[in-house]
């Protein structure tokens, strides 16, 4: 079990009681990756991605007492989100397949230097990861940064797992390449 997992189980348990604190947290952790999956699911442009991702963190706090979840929480959110797409996009009576449709977490116990350098490397990583093909970033994000299989992803993309090891690897060599790269002109 991650560390993630387990943090996420806590959180869990502290909103089923009514804490709101551990719900703003919550929140704060999923929202800006819920609507970047949000925005990949609907047509573009589209302004009720941000809609969707507000009305499942509302349902999720209004049905807090009786929700249980048998997988992660993160895919919980993301599968939540997910069918209140579906549920908009049959409401709209539109038929094309989804598919078709187009912190600083380290502890400053170094000293100054050592954080500035962090950071400065921490906002690199960033930029290269926005110069992914959306595709491709929405998978390197819903693994790295939501911890979620890749079977989870492929299920919940509805693609086939060879297709997220694929985008994964690629992924990985174009971050690693172009990391080495940049770095070394510096």
């Amino acid at each position: 079990m991650t560390a993630n997992h387990t943090d996420d189980l806590q959180l869990l348990a502290r909103i089923k009681v009514g804490e709101s604190r551990a719900f703003d947290l919550l929140f704060v952790k999923y929202y800006s990756n819920l609507l970047h999956f949000s925005k990949s699911l609907l047509p573009y442009p589209s302004d009720e991605a941000e809609d969707v991702v507000l009305e499942v963190f509302h349902q999720f706090w209004r049905n807090r007492d009786t929700i249980n979840i048998h997988s992660s929480l993160s895919a919980f959110l993301y599968v939540s989100v997910k069918n209140r797409i579906y549920d908009y996009r049959r409401k709209l009576k539109l038929n094309t397949p989804l598919e078709d449709i187009h912190g600083d977490t380290m502890a400053s116990q170094e000293g100054p230097d050592h954080t500035l350098n962090y950071k400065e490397t921490a906002e690199n990583i960033e930029k290269l990861i926005r110069l992914l093909p959306e595709r491709m970033q929405l998978i390197f994000r819903m693994n790295r940064e939501d911890e979620l299989s890749y079977q989870e992803i492929a299920d919940l993309l509805e693609i086939s797992i060879n297709s997220v090891k694929t985008q994964m690897y690629r992924a990985i060599k174009f971050l690693k390449e172009t990391y080495r790269f940049d770095s070394s002109v510096v």
